[in-house]
């Protein structure tokens, strides 16, 4: 062995086929400024060559046969028990990503299909992710690599490069690339021929690029998203003609035609018409906006997503932190104010309204004046009948006269008793100016308000609604779920008074006016996003907040490593500063949405009823007036019996 050249071992045949030569220029020219996590082979010779200064990367060994003393972690031990993962590969897998950031990844033989398996749930359980994954994986079995197309990573992931080796001429490599573009029918995980790679010249054939952009054109590739009704934000319409998606729940029916439009609709629209792909959407399971559990498992919209149904959701999906830990966002779409259609002020009860011409302070004052009315005509009509009068009464007969005359003048009434002293008469003639003022001023204020009708505070604000303690409902929790931990006081507040109903229920809520508050969402372009279970009729009745209760920055959930994701951002960008968010706001809201209910909802920020001008006067204008007179009536009756017994008693006493 020691008369043979290098070139003469490496065509000899072997047994194990060396994959240093390619791997090594590999990383050198594709995988530099990455962190490199590496299968190491089974069955194969690798020696990888980290003395390139120029092209720094770090390597991350990772044995699939070793579970032993890395399972005893306490960062792997944490991600078990939070997953419940036992598989140790996955849990390695998932160390790596979050703590090392790897962000390329190499795997040999039997070695690939468990990395596969293990990647789609390390690349969730890790909270650190990457919009830029690359693969590598040499195989010398033509099976392994046929059974790999038909794996839905390599339909789901563009940047895969497949090395085939061959043991009988292991100075040979072929390098292969999956197809990625195209519909899923046409075999988007087929291997395709992108070069050779020659040991001896240490040369490519072609010299072809082993990671070709494949975003640019996607030719029809699907893009799934699931089919939640939600207007203005994503509008389904099943139709015959003119559709532009299908709804996958029908099966091939022609009944799943649809005609898909809205506000973050139209950015994936337009994503699609720039990369020459398909949108298709799936209401399967999206009659909500769901959640994701923890073992990424789901329900709703976002569980459809977790669960691999769809690639992406929208349709006001909040930026969820609970979510954002298992899938993808986006950056923002729409900027979505929470808030609420409240119960309009209603008319103040009749019985109160002898009280309202005066505040509480003042009411408070004229009670003390009256007080202090009484107690100087006492005093002086005490001072008269003492010392001038010589008629000399008691306290009690001078207190009488206090009370008596300071009811009388507040009526504007005269006394009944003949006064002498100056000074009782000046007195009584400025407490009757004093009272006429009183009384002048209360009955304008009485006419005033008995003609022009007055009303309570409606709940329109984030206090008011404390507060009133105003109960309020929605058909999700995903409308409070933002704010469920929030510190401030009133934000826990209004979050006891708040119910979850079904649609059916909630309109039958708001058309008998219940005093419930309504939850509807104000877009950013003045418009509103409101169910379907608020009519018109029941609009009438209610009233939109001044102000929200919180707001958050809708964006689009997508599964882990969703490739389109970066390009997806960008249009976004280009969207927003182009400023068609506005134009496809008041389109969608145009084309798709009960325009007269937008302007009746409107129309109540700057007045919740009608203005009626001066009514005519009824019976229910003077209720609290005669609930007064009744109490006057009943007074006097009783004070009547008690004359009448008492003077019974004194006649009884003197026979």
């Amino acid at each position: 062995m020691g008369g043979k050249t290098v070139v003469e071992m490496l065509s000899a045949p072997a047994m194990v086929i060396n994959w240093s030569p390619i791997i090594n220029v590999i990383m050198q020219i594709y995988l530099q400024n990455s962190t490199i996590c590496v299968l190491w082979p089974q069955d194969g010779e690798l020696q990888l060559d980290t003395k390139f200064e120029k092209f720094p990367y770090s390597i991350i060994n990772i044995d699939a046969t070793n579970s032993d003393e890395k399972l005893m972690e306490n960062e792997v031990q944490n991600i078990k028990e939070k997953f419940m993962e036992d598989n140790p590969l996955t849990l390695m897998l998932t160390l790596a990503i979050e703590k090392s950031h790897c962000e390329s990844f190499v795997a040999f033989e039997n070695d690939i299909l468990k990395f596969i398996e293990s990647f789609a749930n390390a690349s969730r359980y890790s909270v650190w992710r990457s919009k830029r994954n690359y693969f590598v994986f040499g195989s010398s079995d033509r099976s392994l690599e046929y059974s790999l197309e038909r794996q839905r990573f390599f339909e789901d992931q563009p940047n895969i490069l497949m090395v085939s080796g061959d043991k009988a001429t292991p100075g040979i490599f072929e390098l292969k690339t999956n197809k990625f573009v195209g519909r899923r029918a046409d075999g988007p995980g087929n291997l395709c021929l992108l070069d050779r790679f020659y040991v001896n010249t240490m040369n490519f054939e072609k010299g072809a690029n082993l990671f070709p952009y494949k975003l640019g054109n996607l030719q029809g590739r699907e893009i799934i998203v699931p089919g939640m009704d939600y207007r203005p934000y994503l509008v389904i319409n099943y139709v015959q003609d003119k559709n532009n998606s299908y709804d996958l729940a029908f099966d091939g029916s022609a009944e799943g035609n649809v005609q898909i439009d809205g506000t973050e609709a139209r950015v994936i629209l337009t994503f699609c018409e720039i990369f020459n792909c398909t949108v298709l959407i799936d209401s399967t399971e999206a009659d909500d906006w769901g959640e994701v559990y923890s073992n990424l498992s789901g329900i709703g919209s976002i569980g459809m997503v977790a669960k691999g149904m769809a690639e992406i959701t929208i349709g006001a999906m909040y930026s969820w932190d609970t979510d954002y830990i298992y899938l993808d966002m986006s950056m923002y779409l729409v900027r979505s104010g929470i808030t609420c259609l409240v119960p309009a002020p209603r008319r103040l009860a009749s019985w109160i309204l002898p009280l309202e011409p005066f505040q509480f302070t003042l009411w408070l004052a004229v009670v003390v004046y009256l007080f202090v009315e009484v107690a100087s005509l006492a005093l002086a009509y005490r001072f008269e009948s003492h010392f001038i009068s010589m008629m000399a009464d008691s306290w009690p007969e001078s207190l009488k006269f206090g009370v008596v005359t300071t009811l009388k003048l507040f009526v504007s009434q005269s006394g009944s008793k003949k006064v002498i002293s100056q000074t009782v008469r000046v007195l009584l003639f400025t407490c009757f100016l004093n009272d006429l003022i009183i009384t002048s001023i209360y009955g304008g204020g009485l006419a005033s308000i008995l003609t022009v009708p007055s009303y309570d505070e409606a709940a329109d604000t984030l206090d008011r609604l404390w507060s009133q303690k105003l109960q309020w409902a929605a058909n999700s929790e995903a409308w409070v779920s933002a704010i469920r931990n929030a510190e401030d006081d009133r934000i826990n507040g209004i979050l006891e008074n708040f119910f979850i109903y079904p649609d059916e229920k909630l309109e039958q809520l708001a058309s008998s006016r219940s005093g419930f508050g309504f939850t509807v969402e104000r877009l950013p372009f003045g418009h509103f996003a409101i169910g379907d279970y608020l009519t018109t009729e029941s609009i009438n009745h209610l009233k939109i907040m001044q102000e929200d209760l919180y707001f958050q920055y809708t964006v689009a959930f997508t599964s882990r490593c969703w490739p389109m994701l970066s390009a997806f951002d960008n249009l976004l960008y280009w969207w927003h500063s182009a400023g068609l968010d506005s134009y496809w706001e008041w389109r969608a809201v145009a084309d798709n949405m009960n325009v007269q209910k937008q302007k009746q909802v409107e129309a109540t920020v700057y007045s919740n009823i009608e203005d009626m001008g001066p009514v005519k006067l009824g019976m229910a204008n003077f209720v609290g007036i005669l609930l007064l007179w009744m109490l006057g009536v009943t007074i006097s009756f009783l004070v009547f019996l008690y004359e009448v017994l008492r003077d019974y008693v004194e006649r009884k006493n003197k026979e």
